[in-house]
């Protein structure tokens, strides 16, 4: 029974969270509350917007410093939680390649929906650096779910799988103070 409450626990959080994404980055600006600029570029060149607003934000204008931090951060920390709650779900997420391919997958519909949504009025921006940091932000959160398994599983002596799904034994011993 305690299984079940925190597996639907988990389910939940898991839709609270997609929820909050979509949120932020499909409903428009003018309805979620957000008061931006609007934005009218498209940039399909990697790291170009980023390395053109860091480079601005030194060298021009040192006020941009704060927008082009939020946005590299906002969008590490938009789906880190990505990273951690999908390997939570099922076995199937418990290596990287099928959170990354997730990521990745999810973060490019959050661009073609927002380009489509263009021709609609909702003039946010399309990024292809949204879609690496991103994933990006995904994998690092895979990073700390597996940190944090791996901890909590230092006393055990089982057959496991690295974090990139390669078949190991794990013996590790834990050191008595």
């Amino acid at each position: 029974m305690q299984t079940s409450i925190k597996r639907k626990l988990l389910v939940a959080t898991f839709v609270v969270y997609l929820g909050a994404v979509a949120a932020v980055t499909i409903i428009p600006t003018h309805l979620s509350g957000f008061k931006t600029p609007p934005s009218y570029h498209i940039n399909i060149v990697p790291f170009g917007y980023s390395f053109t607003c860091y480079r601005n934000a030194w060298e021009k204008y040192y006020d941009l410093k704060k927008n082009c931090l939020l946005n590299t951060f906002g969008n590490l920390a938009l789906f880190l939680p990505l990273g951690i709650l999908l390997p939570l779900t099922g076995d199937r997420f418990r290596t990287l390649k099928p959170v990354l391919l997730l990521a990745l997958c999810l973060s490019v519909s959050i661009e073609t929906i927002q380009f489509v949504l263009r021709f609609f009025g909702n003039l946010r921006a399309v990024d292809i650096d949204d879609v690496i940091i991103n994933t990006l932000g995904a994998c690092l959160g895979f990073a700390f779910y597996a940190c944090f398994r791996r901890l909590r599983n230092r006393t055990k002596t089982t057959e496991t799988r690295d974090f990139i799904g390669t078949p190991r034994r794990a013996n590790c011993k834990c050191v008595n103070n």
